[in-house]
């Protein structure tokens, strides 16, 4: 949801959303008094007597609204906090109330209007008895936050911080703090419920019965199952108890989940309702069959059949093995047949419903469930609306036609239907909508390598995509796929020239929050570290043997200098990063004060991760040992070592994360194999030893396609550098080129299998196919051969199809793969980086290493 944020205040980059230009009308207090002050901060606009000191904590009152009476609610709001002395705020126009209350939107804050700051319970009281009484007869969206007082249907209360109180964690986020009642500092918890501190009661009202037993609807529909929770309601499976059927659920809440077109979730859900028994009476089974619509409490509730099967894209990420290398020509084909068969229904479908006279209107992998048999089933028909009347503004992005092809006449069905395709193939949907031309080409290049594409499904998937593109004129074009089949490394050098122009260009050295456009998790951290900044865009850039411009160098120091206080500890998002890419850029003596701090941290030793822990902090010390002789980072990094595959080996096991560099054993094991090699002590190769068949004993067994390492929720396997294969055989082939080790030296073929794609949902260095590529070129310097490194190249070239043509050179997408990003971790830095190990060989690193010194 954050996301979401950052994407409706510029076209190109991730920006607050704060920044954007056309807010629509802004929203102020009808009068204010002399003496009062204003401020802005983020989406709100602040007001408080000049000599006010606000209490750290308390009692919050929030009031809610709509759209047609806000500037009503505000001016009765602000006149009563004028009149009480109390500091106030409230959103300051009109897109950022819209965007507070979307659809999309987060629900720990919907809801929110108006926020007041009483100074103790009795003034909160005495404030929220008189809005009770002057906003009686107003409505507006339930606060989930909070809970509402008396009879109102606006004024709402949590206990909370008044003044921000954080603690940073070992990622780089903060963790917001309140006191409990004990004086203790505790989480200041923001979500969608009621929560409060330990020993702190509700003074307004007694707490209410805790729920006891099943969760009943509408008097029979007991909820089995939360499928997802959005700022306009939630979905959910239960069981109709008066049939014992399995049943679908839909919620949608009062006066929330706005799309700018004058409705909100209930409206749309009464609406889809009326479309879904229209559809049932003339097209039974096109769609859910509708079986309830009612109002409980505030809510609006759809009950439909339940219809089984996967979703689309999973579906898609289950069975595709499309851009893959070395899998059977048979495999390839028979996804193809599959995909044609589903599409070939999901047509059918939907020439059905046309010719009843509706559009789907959001045909997209999130509304397509695929059964067993290979037939489709249309869901969630929010969108849908008469052929004769305007589409919904609702869409899902990359399935939804431009707005050139809009007024060109293009069907949202029709090109709908094309995206589902082309995402079947490879979901390339929104690099082809920002820049087609020559794309197509480049893309099934990599989808061809067994099997062709048969003609129908190709000109389905690419019927639409690439074919209103603005020329661009740039001295940096893609190159053919001709040219990277036949002079693949002049092409790959081309690429890389390009992205450095585009990097570059994205620079600004004077930016007030960021250098280099970051991707969203830059501004949950920060914009300097390694994964999401300034120092990553750096590190690539030096790497690549581009020299950095003075300014920008002066920059990064100063900035690294001036936050290195306020930072984690660790490699990717913290000081030993910043430390690392100082040293890198000759900042010899700013890289020292840096790793000072980081390893006085104390965040400095809480995991043994590579990412954000002590592994991370450890090999950036062995590092310096090897570039600057000072016996002491050694001596850091041996005792690390020691205790690692010593006495606390059995807290690192239990402490680690998903598998893959990042949070991993294997991150872990990669400090231990370079701090062995390093110093010749076989005790931290067979502590690297152990922590790696640890992590081998976690991956899961496939017949075709190797060793698996599952995510978090163990239902998706992760191939990626970060979290996943990639990370896992990086420090495998390492280690078992240094020891020898057995069981390392057969399983590492089968965790490389997952590593040989050509096409990934990004381009990126941790979470993408640079990353593959990075890893193959690694794996080909520490005993792979040529063979291995001709795969790396056959790799890389693959990121040319992601490349985007812009004046000023060459750019990729980032995180989300919604606006460009310029950052290490999933940006063109990334890619660049990957690149230039591919064609430069070992001095390209990724991660601090001695042995290059």
């Amino acid at each position: 949801m954050f996301d979401f944020w950052l994407t409706l205040a510029d076209e190109e980059f991730y920006v607050p959303l704060e920044r954007a230009a056309g807010v629509g009308e802004q929203y102020r207090p009808g009068a204010v008094p002399t003496g009062w002050r204003e401020t802005a901060e983020g989406v709100w606009r602040h007001w408080q007597p000049a000599e006010l000191v606000i209490a750290e904590q308390g009692w919050k009152v929030h009031v809610s609204t709509t759209l047609a009476r806000l500037q009503f609610t505000l001016d009765t709001v602000a006149r009563i906090c004028f009149e009480e002395g109390l500091a106030f705020k409230h959103l300051a126009n009109q897109l950022f109330f819209e965007t507070v209350h979307h659809k999309h939107a987060a629900r720990s804050q919907a809801g929110k209007f108006c926020a007041v700051y009483p100074p103790d319970a009795d003034r909160a009281r005495q404030l929220m008895d008189r809005l009770a009484v002057e906003l009686k007869e107003e409505v507006g969206p339930y606060v989930l936050s909070d809970r509402r007082y008396g009879e109102t249907g606006v004024v709402y209360y949590r206990y909370g911080a008044f003044l921000s109180r954080s603690r940073l964690q070992p990622d780089g986020t903060e963790l917001h703090l309140v006191r409990d009642a004990e004086g203790n500092e505790v989480p200041d918890v923001r979500s969608a419920q009621f929560t409060l501190p330990a020993g702190v009661t509700d003074p307004f009202a007694p707490p209410p019965a805790p729920h006891t037993g099943p969760i009943l609807l509408g008097g029979r529909y007991e909820i089995t199952e939360v499928i997802r929770h959005s700022n306009g309601g939630g979905t959910y499976r239960a069981t109709d108890t008066t049939t014992g059927r399995k049943v679908f659920v839909k919620e949608a809440r009062a006066h929330n989940g706005l799309i700018g077109d004058g409705t909100d979730s209930r409206d749309r859900l009464r609406a889809e309702y009326e479309i879904l028994c229209l559809v049932h009476d003339r097209a039974p089974s096109l769609c859910p069959e509708p079986i309830d619509h009612f109002t409980e409490w505030e809510h609006d509730f759809l009950v439909a059949e339940h219809v089984e099967g996967t979703g689309f894209l999973q579906w898609v990420a289950s069975h595709s093995v499309m851009g893959r290398l070395g899998v059977r020509a048979e495999r390839h084909t028979a996804y193809l047949g599959e995909v044609e068969r589903i599409l070939a229904d999901l047509r059918g479908q939907v020439d059905r419903l046309h010719a009843i006279g509706l559009r789907f209107g959001d045909l997209s992998p999130g509304n397509v469930v695929v059964q067993e048999d290979l037939t489709v089933r249309l869901i969630d028909f929010e969108t849908a609306t008469p052929l004769a009347e305007p589409p919904s503004p609702l869409g899902t992005p990359g399935y939804r036609p431009p707005e050139a092809l809009r007024e060109a006449g293009v069907e949202h069905d029709e090109y709908g239907l094309s995206g589902l395709a082309l995402c079947a193939l490879f979901p390339l949907n929104r690099t082809f909508e920002r820049d087609g031309r020559g794309r197509a080409e480049l893309l099934r290049r990599d989808l061809e390598q067994e099997v062709p594409v048969p003609a129908a499904l190709w000109q389905t998937a690419t019927r639409y995509h690439g074919s209103t593109t603005p020329e661009i004129t740039t001295d940096h074009d893609l190159p053919t796929a001709a040219e990277l089949d036949e002079h693949p490394e002049w092409a790959l050098t081309a690429l890389r020239e390009g992205l450095t122009a585009g990097l570059l260009a994205m620079a600004r050295p004077d930016g007030a929050d960021w250098v280099f456009p970051p991707p969203p998790g830059g501004y949950l951290v920060n914009t300097h570290c390694l994964e999401h900044g300034t120092a990553g865009v750096l590190h690539a850039l030096h790497r690549a043997g581009v020299p950095i411009p003075a300014e920008l160098l002066d920059r990064f120091r100063r900035d690294a200098l001036g936050s290195a206080e306020t930072l984690a500890p660790g490699l990717q998002v913290g000081t030993a990063g910043l430390a690392w890419v100082l040293a890198e850029l000759g900042l010899a003596e700013e890289a020292d004060r840096l790793l000072g701090l980081s390893l006085g941290h104390p965040l400095a030793l809480g995991s043994a991760h590579l990412g954000n822990g002590a592994a991370g902090i450890g090999l950036v010390h062995l590092d310096f040992h090897a570039r600057y002789g000072d016996e002491q980072r050694l001596r850091t990094a041996t005792k690390l070592g020691d205790a690692f595959a010593g006495p606390h080996r059995a807290a690192v096991l239990a402490g680690a994360g998903v598998s893959g560099l990042e949070a991993g054993l294997a991150g872990t094991a990669l400090f231990l194999t370079a701090l062995g090699e390093h110093t010749g002590e076989q005790r931290y190769l067979a502590g690297a030893v152990r922590l790696m068949h640890a992590e081998l004993d976690r991956a899961v067994e496939d017949p075709e396609d190797g060793l698996l390492f599952p995510g978090d929720s163990g239902t998706r396997n992760l191939p990626y550098l970060s979290r996943g294969s990639a990370g896992v055989a990086l420090a495998l082939s390492r280690l078992a080129a240094a020891t020898g080790d057995e069981r390392c030296a057969a399983a590492l073929p089968r965790v490389l299998t997952m590593c040989r794609l050509t096409c990934a949902a990004e381009p990126g260095l941790h979470q993408g196919v640079a990353g593959w590529a990075y890893t193959l070129a690694e794996h080909a310097h520490h005993g792979g051969g040529p063979a291995e490194r001709q795969a790396a190249v056959r790799i890389a070239t693959g990121l040319a199809k992601y490349a985007i043509r812009h004046p000023s050179g060459l750019r990729v997408l980032g995180g989300g793969q919604e606006r460009y990003s310029a950052d290490l971790g999933s940006g063109s830095a990334g890619v660049l980086l990957a690149l230039a190990r591919v064609l430069d060989g070992p001095g390209a690193t990724l991660l601090p290493d001695p042995a290059a010194h």
